[in-house]
């Protein structure tokens, strides 16, 4: 089913230097060669001619998307966005029934041109980045894990990105064994999720320090078509709405530290796309500047066994907020 492209931005939060707008599913964020228009920055020029963007979402991910409204925005934002002073918050559907409530998956990074990858669910081919677990060339990538709630045969996870890498949340997930649903790129044994959206995976908050000072904080519902479907699994959503709702009134700054230590929990190694891992408990370094001690400055094309490879994935008591 191909559903309607939008015409205009949907904002939800602004400033004079920012904007958060509601990014549709199969939407890009910026143009690029065969990218198709309008792309969200596209409408958001026409909202604000001078818009830049300063964060990207995966084309089929919905929600929270920030822009700058001004050359000082996009400054300040990018900025925030490097030193990590922005809460990203995601909601998930996963396949498959996680062992654990709550996990930290510490696993490096690389990222791969592979041409013999399915594009899209139709099966054109083209050259496709993915990325792969690699601890020896990766760079790091962080992402914290909570199971919300559980139905027949699929989970609501909520994902808490502390690193930006492209697909981290996608790759990580299907490194412990639960891809997303609907995202074939990793191998998802449910290959649909729904008309409209291919891949389950929504940006359901977003915190961000605000140029002209202070801190914004903005949600997105998930969009209308995860409903039909939560239902169809007999899988419960009311949790996003309750984050949302505490989100929104009791905000919590975003983390700056390293994940807490605790005892270890053993995720499923992957299979197929994410290939088997060493689960253990590893206390992740502390963060930096991205381009010195946070990211590890390596070849990215080194040649690995399908999109994932060796990662640990660690467990902690629930990080509190620093």
């Amino acid at each position: 089913m191909t559903t309607a492209r939008p015409t205009r931005a949907v904002v939800l939060g602004e400033g004079p230097h920012w904007a958060v707008l509601d990014k549709p599913a199969g939407m890009t964020v910026v143009a690029g060669r065969g990218v198709p228009r309008p792309t969200l920055l596209d409408l958001a020029v026409e909202r604000w001619p001078d818009a830049r963007p300063v964060h990207r979402l995966d084309k089929p991910t919905t929600g929270c998307c920030a822009v700058a409204k001004t050359a000082f925005g996009q400054q300040a934002l990018s900025e925030a966005f490097r030193r990590h002073f922005v809460d990203k918050r995601y909601v998930s559907v996963v396949c498959g029934l996680p062992s654990w409530d709550k996990l930290d998956v510490d696993a490096r990074l690389a990222r791969v041109d592979d041409p013999d990858l399915p594009k899209d669910r139709a099966g054109k081919k083209g050259v496709m980045a993915v990325q792969t677990i690699d601890e020896e060339h990766g760079v790091r990538a962080l992402t914290r894990l909570r199971v919300l709630a559980r139905g027949d045969g699929v989970a609501l996870v909520e994902a808490r990105p502390e690193t930006g890498r492209m697909h981290q949340i996608r790759c990580h997930l299907a490194h412990v064994g639960h891809p997303l649903v609907g995202d074939v790129l990793y191998e998802a044994p449910l290959r649909t999720f729904v008309d409209g959206q291919d891949v389950a995976l929504h940006a359901y908050a977003l915190s961000v320090p605000r140029p002209e000072g202070g801190r914004a904080f903005v949600t997105a519902r998930v969009p209308a078509g995860w409903w039909t479907f939560a239902a169809e699994k007999n899988l419960s959503l009311t949790a996003v709405d309750e984050l949302r709702a505490r989100f929104d009134k009791t905000p919590e700054p975003p983390p700056k530290g390293p994940a807490a230590k605790g005892p270890a929990a053993k995720g499923p190694a992957a299979k197929g796309p994410a290939a088997k891992g060493r689960p253990s408990q590893g206390r992740p370094a502390p963060h930096g500047d991205a381009r010195g001690r946070l990211a590890s400055r390596g070849p990215t094309n080194a040649p690995t066994k399908g999109p994932a490879g060796r990662g640990r994935a660690s467990t902690g008591r629930d990080p509190r907020p620093r």
